[in-house]
Formats: C-alpha cells, structure tokens, sequence
C-alpha cells in the first residue's frame, strides 16, 4: 500500500491479515493510529519497524463477521495538529473468495 490512498482486501471471516504501510516522516507526519468497525475486525498488533525503504508500520487484523467495514489508517503533523487519513482499506468479508484460497 506504498503508492496508493486506496485500497480494497477480501478476506474469509476468521481470517488473520495484514496491512502494511510506509511511514509518512519523510513528509513531517508520523501515523497517529486507526479506525475501524470493533465488531466487524479486531486489531491483534500494531508493529513500527525498518524495512528496506525505510520506517513501515503494519496493522494485523481479524475477520470477525461478513460484511463490509473501512480501515482508516490516520497520521498527524510531527509538529502536532489534526489526524488525516493516510490510506483507506475496504475489507470485504465474505464465506468465499478471498485472496487467499
């Protein structure tokens, strides 16, 4: 999800996945955290670490329910101020067809 605001991810309900990003600091921001639907994904981690382009930060999920939520990944001035979305991710969760069949 380096190059693109948007993104869209079919999983199977009970699913674990990952969404992975790179850090906004080369811009002044640094992630700030994310939204999402409680009842429809649970966060399991939350992990800043370097990778090879540099500073990266990856969300890791469960698919609790079918249906359809966002992920609002957010960030913030370094300097402070208000949270923007970074990206956005539309989880879809179904009983078929996922990306990992």
């Amino acid at each position: 999800m380096d190059d693109e605001y948007g993104a869209a991810v079919n999983v199977k309900k009970n699913d674990v996945f990952a969404l992975d990003v790179s850090s906004p600091s080369s811009k002044g921001y640094r992630i700030s955290g994310a939204a999402f639907d409680p009842e429809m994904l649970r966060m399991e981690r939350y992990l800043e670490y370097d990778g090879d382009s540099g500073p990266r930060a990856r969300y890791l999920f469960s698919a609790l329910v079918e249906g359809a939520t966002d992920v609002l990944i957010r960030m913030t001035p370094e300097g402070g101020g208000e949270a923007v979305v970074y990206r956005q991710v539309a989880v879809s969760i179904g009983s078929g067809g996922a990306w990992f069949d």
